[in-house]
């Protein structure tokens, strides 16, 4: 099955992301393998405790293995730093390289 690894930025909406992807992800019914989530710029507040997206991104690690990761200049910028769910890995583009792995599609 196709790998794929997906970067949110700020330009994702909340029906795209939170409806459409994360809902599918979480679910396990997605369709292909998804091997990573980065989110940069404004689309680090997917990541925040206690809503429903960080709900759907919570199960996407713990039951679909996902790995997660988050820009670490965004995510300062923006005073996210403990306010993301866990399992989130602060880092840059070289950590969602490593976290996507063989990923055969990245897509934004």
């Amino acid at each position: 099955m196709t790998k794929v690894a997906y970067i949110i930025t700020g330009k994702a909406t909340q029906e795209l992301v939170g409806g459409c992807l994360l809902n599918t992800v979480a679910a396990g019914i997605h369709g292909r393998t998804v091997t990573a989530l980065h989110f940069c710029e404004d689309g680090v507040f997917f990541l925040l405790k206690g809503t429903d997206n960080a709900e759907k991104i919570e199960r996407a690690i713990k039951e679909q293995g996902v790995k997660v990761t988050v820009c670490e200049c965004s995510q300062a910028a923006r005073d996210m730093t403990d306010k993301m769910v866990d399992g989130v890995t602060i880092g840059h583009f070289s950590d969602f390289y490593e976290a996507a792995g063989d990923a055969d599609v990245v897509s934004f």
